[in-house]
């Protein structure tokens, strides 16, 4: 029998109603006699449950015959409270479109470890029972909001407990904890307390595998070849426990992830690295001497929101950096593009570029190098290496879409003002916060976009998109295209990215944010840094990054290029 509670399946018609009452006034006997099984039962009282005592409740009651007509039920929360329950029907672990179960005021004493398959609880409440100890499953429950345990005989509380990053509400009274647990609960913000203390305390994962090199093609060893690594390292004023509620504390701390995130940089190899999310203060004080000594030189750019604050202020703003090895480059010429001023710029009397694109501070660096290794039969001299962060908000596509148009813009007017064409070699990283099947990464790969393109959302950008491209847009089948000058291919195949997996790693998104791009005509790809394990993920409970052995939320790219001739691919 399936008891529908809290109004989620009500019965309206009152006709049938009538029916439903008759039925259980008339039928009750006759239906043990048909030997009519009711669907489910729940524990070993349920099946002595009668309809006439949930009158309080609003519910409906489902049997075999009911499922067989084809009638559907839909509810969430299911109450058996008050009962005397002893004991757990398996049948109950199937019901995993639970979001809230009342078990209070019964006679448990045990609570099965399979309790972690509801995984759609947000509230159980378990008050009021005889529970001495609590499963570490429990602990997988991560969209719990609340969990009531008050007067039970719990003792002690499983440190799984503190990956329940979502709980708001934890009621443990009348229960014999230790003084410590009991006073750390009693304290303002307590509940988040006492999970921090938990989470904190809990023994941290394995160390992972090393993510695996995988060779695209081999060197020719007739042309110069160099690393790229593309990191967005998280923000130190962003890297807090309000937002990253499963990470230890000890391991969003700064002193911790600096010098992962250092071996990061300096045992990948690269001779050229951009990051994203470096604060100011952290570029001056720790990266560039830190890098210095290694033997890079660097650039920065920070967020444009920098120029209107106090100094002090200013210090936590973050931007992107340019590294790169002094020994195979020097610094030619740098530029710093600010997305905010540029959309003022052109807004060309759009509302939708002044409300949208210029209260989104991102920003972009672009670095012409002068390449100091031997030319090894290629003609080339310089480098070009581009570095940014796109706007994040999946709401905004447009903007993403606007932001590397821009980029990409002023990417030509400083190759042109170089060389006057775009042949020289040119590497693309960054966070572009957009997925690969995102208009974002189409107009990068092939040198275009539709104005008409759905992630535009219909907003008016032609004023800009004509300045931006000239006098005329490009036109094909009829349809206006605004385009880029350059070649692009990227890093990470179609084949590679399936391994890759991920590149940002949360609770709440798991994907492919950040990308490495060449020039098709003058580099070529001869291996890339693989993907994080899977399995080590899955076996670790790994729910999302940082932790103790990931210092961001984001996971490096490294791609190995190799300098080229035109044609000689």
């Amino acid at each position: 029998m399936l008891i529908n509670s809290h109004h989620d399946n009500k019965v309206t018609d009152k006709s049938e109603k009538s029916k439903r009452r008759l039925y259980h006034r008339n039928h009750r006997n006759k239906h043990e006699k048909l030997n009519r099984k009711p669907c489910q039962n729940y524990s070993n009282q349920i099946t002595h449950y009668k309809p006439d005592q949930y009158h309080s409740l609003d519910f409906a009651v489902f049997y075999y015959y009911d499922v067989a007509a084809g009638k559907t039920t839909c509810w969430t929360e299911l109450d058996i409270q008050n009962k005397g329950i002893k004991n757990f029907s398996p049948h109950l672990w199937e019901l995993r479109h639970l979001t809230a179960l009342y078990l209070n005021n019964n006679k448990i004493s045990r609570l099965p470890p399979e309790i972690c398959q509801l995984q759609n609880l947000v509230h159980l409440d378990l008050s009021n029972n005889k529970l001495r100890s609590l499963p570490v499953e429990l602990g997988d429950m991560l969209k719990l909001h609340d969990l009531l345990l008050t007067n039970n005989s719990i003792r002690l509380l499983p440190y799984e407990l503190g990956r329940l990053f979502q709980l708001t509400k934890l009621e443990l009274e009348g229960n014999p904890l230790t003084p410590e647990l009991l006073q750390k609960s009693r304290e303002v913000n307590g509940t988040q307390k006492l999970l921090q203390f938990l989470l904190d305390t809990l023994e941290a994962p394995a160390s992972p595998p090393d993510r695996p090199w995988l060779t695209v093609r081999e060197k020719t060893g007739k042309h110069m070849s160099f690393k790229v690594m593309c990191y967005n390292i998280l923000s130190d004023s962003l890297a807090k426990g309000t937002k990253y509620g499963y990470c230890p504390s000890s391991a969003l701390a700064w002193d911790h992830r600096k010098h992962l995130i250092m071996s990061q940089i300096t045992e990948s190899g690269a001779d050229i690295i951009a990051l994203q999310e470096v604060e100011t203060d952290k570029y001056y004080n720790f990266f560039l001497p830190a890098l210095k000594n290694q033997g890079y030189e660097g650039c920065f750019c920070p967020k444009s929101r920098s120029k209107t604050l106090p100094e002090e202020e200013r210090k936590h703003v973050d931007g992107c950096a340019i590294f790169f090895n002094r020994n195979k480059f020097g610094l030619h010429k740098e530029k710093f593009i600010d997305y905010s001023q540029l959309a003022i710029a052109n807004a060309e009397g759009a509302d939708d570029m002044i409300n949208r694109v210029q209260t989104k501070d991102n920003i972009g660096i672009v670095c012409c190098l002068d390449i100091k290794e031997p030319s090894h039969g290629t003609r080339h001299n310089k480098l070009v290496i581009l570095n940014t962060h796109i706007n994040w908000d999946p709401e905004y596509s447009d903007v993403k879409l606007i932001q590397n148009i821009m980029f990409m813009n002023e990417v030509e007017t400083f190759v042109k003002e170089i060389k006057g064409c775009y042949s020289i070699p040119m590497v693309v990283a960054g966070d572009f916060n957009s997925t690969p099947d995102s208009a974002v990464i189409e107009f990068l790969l092939k040198s275009q976009i539709s104005t008409e393109h759905r992630e535009f959302h219909g907003l008016k950008y032609h004023g800009f998109l004509k300045k931006a491209n000239g006098e005329s847009l490009g036109n094909k089948n009829g349809c206006k295209h605004f385009k880029h000058g350059f070649k692009l291919k990227s890093c990470y195949s179609d084949d590679l990215l399936d391994k890759l997996r991920y590149t940002n790693y949360t609770y709440d998104f798991k994907g492919i944010l950040d990308h490495i791009f060449h020039s098709k005509d003058s580099l070529r790809t001869v291996g890339v840094l693989g993907g994080i394990d899977v399995d080590w993920l899955k076996e670790n409970k790994i729910i999302g990054c940082p932790n103790v052995h990931y210092p961001s939320d984001h996971f490096p790219l490294i791609s190995e290029l190799e300098l080229i001739n035109p044609n000689s691919r």
